[in-house]
């Protein structure tokens, strides 16, 4: 059975091509587009890893981190997280995170690809 992998961002754009390539790789997709839409989704639905937005508009990725990590359903999903921020920008926040990668926009999706597997391998649910 292949894992689960929740996509959110506010970008469809973003969200239809991730899903169209990671779905190549035999995984089936889930989408979202803000961060009150992955956490009813990942509650719902228990992906094996969240690939999410830092910056959206309502609830961005890391207060989205915050909640999912203080439900039990949820706290041991490993999150790789999307940003356009310089990595000096967004790494301070995310250095002492529970299972999280970063990967910065645009998205080489070969690194993607390598970056999702490690991470499932890494942190099984």
């Amino acid at each position: 059975m292949s894992a689960t992998i929740l996509v959110v961002d506010d970008d469809a754009s973003i969200v239809n091509l991730l899903k169209e390539d990671l779905e190549q790789e035999g995984y089936h997709i889930l989408k979202g587009y803000d961060g009150h839409m992955a956490l009813q989704m990942a509650k719902s639905s228990q992906p094996e890893l969240i690939i999410l937005d830092i910056n959206m508009p309502m609830l961005g990725g890391l207060k989205a981190l915050e909640y999912l990590r203080a439900l039990p359903e949820t706290k041991n999903i490993p999150i790789l997280f999307l940003s356009g921020e310089a990595s000096s920008n967004v790494a301070p926040a995310l250095e002492s995170a529970y299972r999280v990668a970063h990967v910065k926009k645009p998205i080489d999706l070969d690194d993607l690809n390598s970056l999702v597997r490690q991470l499932l391998k890494k942190y099984p649910i």
